[in-house]
C-alpha cells in the first residue's frame, strides 16, 4: 500500500520508480522501532488506507508528542468522511500532545487536517508554517477533550 502513496504524492516530491517499477521504501523500523505506530483503516471489512504515528522523543521524553506522519486512503474511498473518521479514531486513541504538518504544495491535505482538527478541538490548535521544511504544521492535544 506505501507504493500507492508513493505514487500519490510523486506529482508532489517528482520520485520517480526504480529499475524495478518500484519507489524505493524500507520500511523495516516500522516493525523494528516502537516509535513507529502503523495503522490500516478499514471499512466494510475491507482495507482503504493507512496512517503512521510516530512518538516523537519516544526514546528520550516521557510524554512524546504524537504525530501523523503518513496518512493515505484509497482514492475510490476519499471525500465521504472515511478519512476524517480514521483521523478522529486515532486522534481518540491517544491522548497526547498531537502535531499534523502537510506538505505547502498540497492544498487538499492542508485543508482536510484544518478542517478536521478545528472541528476536533472546537477551534482550539496552533499552526505554524515552517520554511525550512516547507510544510505546515498544526499542534494540539487530546488530553483534556
Amino acid at each position: 500500500m506505501f507504493q500507492f502513496y508513493l505514487y500519490d504524492f510523486s506529482e508532489l516530491t517528482q520520485e520517480d520508480i526504480n529499475r524495478h517499477g518500484l519507489y524505493d521504501v524500507d520500511l523495516e523500523y516500522f516493525w523494528q522501532d516502537p516509535r513507529w505506530n502503523p495503522f490500516f483503516i478499514n471499512h466494510d471489512g475491507k482495507i482503504i488506507g493507512f496512517l503512521v504515528v510516530l512518538f516523537e522523543n519516544y526514546d528520550v521524553a516521557p510524554d512524546p508528542t504524537h504525530v501523523i506522519y503518513d496518512f493515505m486512503i484509497l482514492r475510490k474511498y476519499r471525500r465521504n468522511g472515511l478519512g476524517k473518521e480514521a483521523a478522529i479514531k486515532v486522534f481518540n486513541l491517544y491522548k497526547a500532545n498531537w502535531k499534523v504538518a502537510q506538505m505547502a504544495l498540497n492544498e487538499p491535505a492542508i485543508q482536510f487536517w484544518r478542517n478536521i482538527i478545528k472541528e476536533y478541538t472546537n477551534d482550539s490548535y496552533t499552526e505554524i508554517y515552517r520554511q525550512d521544511l516547507k510544510k505546515y504544521i498544526q499542534s494540539f492535544c487530546t488530553k483534556d477533550l
